[in-house]
């Protein structure tokens, strides 16, 4: 029989541990004040739901918190978020399984396939040799850290924030309907997208941001864990190349992008497909996307001409389609069911032959968060 009276003097040793008060243990897990008190004083045992998120906050088992077992949070030098994805990740080059190698001679963690390949956690990002696109290296506007804080801190494009609720709110409120333990923020830039997000995750989950740029992802790295950390979110970086993720089939519940499939440009539809693949069955992806309004209409061949004037290079291709054309995109995928809700219209075209955006050159296009779910059955 569980001793409610030891299980609370250890609930209340985790708690005194992490720094927080009653009160403020509280607010983290839902619950009240009066709740804790109880726990603390052997009225009453948490409900299982809630010893799941204890045993997440503090990092102490289940049996630890209830029949005082030893437990190890970690190995060595590998965090939990390091443990929880070793069983996700596979060689891009072989596709067998990569396992974790706790450093011997060298304090190195890496992961290695049973064929040899290696990949190090370099500044704490997973890299597997990814490069950005060429004549695209936007990672270098930021020269350093102080440079990418100045990003994070900048409130946004005032177009890219319309709509009642904006689109990130929208996203939110998907996430937190499916309260999903993994998701994979895809071509995750520096997080502006998922920071949102993160600070609003009141459930144990494990965050992978995936990008090109093994400087940004560190950087990253700096910021999520210094500036905005949730003791229920984990957060692990790789630096991959995001049209072929170095993750097993069916192993994320939730495929997150904040224009991050529209960033992967001429790899677009192979990053959409990888999202498909990587997703368990029934898991979703939701993400914003830019499309036109009617290919047929005259402000949209307006936008259309002066949108073709700019100089594209070969990897700034991609199609732009209307919203019935990307929900037929997302069918033939295998996401079987799509939800899709306006976040604003197409910009009304200027008049004359000049086009009016220097950066982020999609903003004229209406906006949408779609919600796409992969079949039960995966194809």
């Amino acid at each position: 029989m569980i001793d409610k009276t030891l299980a609370g003097s250890r609930i209340a040793m985790l708690r005194k541990e992490l720094g927080y008060s009653q009160a403020v243990f509280a607010e983290k897990l839902g619950v009240s004040a009066q709740a804790v008190s109880k726990w603390e004083t052997g009225l009453a045992l948490p409900d299982i739901e809630t010893l799941l998120n204890i045993s997440w906050l503090t990092e102490a088992s289940l049996h630890t918190i209830l029949e005082g077992e030893d437990f190890i949070g970690s190995r060595n030098d590998a965090d939990r978020g390091l443990l929880r994805i070793s069983r996700l990740l596979v060689c891009p080059q072989c596709h067998e399984k990569l396992d974790l190698q706790l450093p011997v001679k060298q304090n190195k963690l890496s992961f290695c396939c049973k064929n040899g390949h290696t990949y190090e956690l370099i500044d704490e990002v997973i890299h597997f040799g990814s490069r950005e696109i060429p004549g695209e290296l936007w990672s270098l506007v930021f020269s350093n850290y102080e440079h990418y804080l100045m990003e994070q801190h900048y409130q946004g494009n005032p177009r890219y924030l319309q709509g009642d609720p904006n689109s990130r709110e929208l996203m939110w409120q998907q996430i937190e309907k499916l309260r999903p333990r993994t998701i994979l923020d895809i071509a995750c830039g520096t997080g502006y997208g998922i920071k949102y997000i993160i600070e609003r995750i009141n459930w144990p989950v494990t965050i992978i941001m995936s990008d090109l740029s093994h400087r940004v992802l560190k950087y990253n790295r700096i910021f999520f864990s210094e500036e905005w950390k949730n003791p229920y979110v984990d957060i692990v970086y790789l630096a991959c190349d995001c049209s072929s993720l170095p993750l097993a089939d069916n192993c994320i519940d939730v495929v997150f992008s904040n224009a991050g499939f529209e960033s992967m440009q001429a790899k677009m539809m192979d990053g959409f497909h990888e999202a498909y693949r990587v997703l368990k069955p029934g898991g979703r992806a939701v993400y914003n996307m830019s499309v036109i309004e009617d290919h047929n209409s005259e402000n949209t061949q307006k936008w259309l001409k002066l949108y073709n004037s700019l100089d594209h290079n070969d990897f700034y291709t991609y199609e732009l389609f209307e919203i019935s054309q990307w929900l037929e995109k997302c069918r033939k995928s295998g996401f079987n069911q799509n939800e899709t809700i306006k976040v604003y219209d197409e910009l009304p075209a200027p008049g004359g032959d000049i086009f009016p955006f220097e950066n982020e050159i999609l903003q004229w296009m209406a906006a949408y968060v779609i919600t796409s779910q992969k079949s039960n059955t995966p194809q």
